[in-house]
């Protein structure tokens, strides 16, 4: 697996930090032209690949935009003529999320990010490798969308969405040779856990069979398999990295 990214062009949205920081660490160490997306904290990883010797590009954007995605989709096939990865990372939690507790800002704020980003996502790079016939999507669901968390209504309906999303489209685009998949985390300690409550971490802890929370690295090996040849038969299907929790 080591070899594949050589010289990819690999989109990774959320990469100012936890998880999307991780993948996007990872697939500049195995080669790939790796394009950091997010609404701050860009130039910081930038600087720490390019300190490394790895080849990024910063991209300061808000994944809801889409006049910018297609924007920025369009220069880099004009610099580098494919789009070889997307991970649809970028995503946001917030307090008091419950179906009577949360506020229509709060829906379109959260669905806005977590699930309209993801599809805003795929559909400005999925021209291109549909015409290449080839090309790799890893979105970023959530345990959220299998089961009930409480005081994450909107949250859970967000992933929800995205891993529906994640099913339809690797089934449209599964003849075009273009694989959509989609990892489900469990707690991972990331930024997102600055909105969570102290309660809600505690009560986490024991529905994770492996009895600790996840690393954003572990969720980022995860992330690579998916994009990468070892993945050539898996398309539509959602890898949950929870520690047991989907499964208790």
């Amino acid at each position: 697996m080591t070899d594949d990214f050589a010289d990819q062009i690999i989109l990774v949205t959320g990469a100012g930090d936890g998880i999307g920081r991780a993948s996007a660490r990872r697939f500049a160490e195995l080669g790939g032209i790796v394009v950091l997306i997010d609404v701050r904290g860009v130039e910081e990883v930038e600087a720490e690949l390019t300190a490394k010797g790895c080849t990024v590009i910063g991209a300061t954007m808000d994944v809801r935009n889409g006049a910018a995605w297609n924007k920025l989709v369009a220069d880099l096939l004009v610099r580098f003529g494919r789009i070889d990865v997307l991970v649809n990372n970028a995503g946001i939690a917030m307090p008091g999320d419950s179906v009577i507790g949360s506020t229509e800002d709060m829906w379109d704020q959260m669905m806005s990010i977590n699930a309209k980003g993801v599809w805003l996502g795929m559909q400005a790079v999925l021209p291109a490798m549909v015409a290449a016939k080839r090309g790799k999507i890893c979105n970023v669901a959530s345990t959220a969308a299998h089961i009930g968390l409480r005081d994450a209504a909107v949250y859970c309906a967000s992933k929800g969405a995205v891993l529906a999303l994640t099913r339809q489209a690797g089934v449209q685009y599964a003849a075009d040779n273009v694989q959509i998949n989609s990892v489900s985390p469990g707690t991972t300690m990331t930024g997102i856990q600055r909105t969570v409550t102290d309660a809600q971490r505690a009560a986490f802890l024991p529905l994770t069979p492996i009895g600790r929370f996840a690393q954003s690295e572990e969720v980022a090996e995860t992330i690579v398999f998916l994009c990468s040849a070892g993945s050539s038969f898996v398309t539509g299907a959602d890898l949950s990295v929870d520690g047991g929790m989907v499964a208790l």
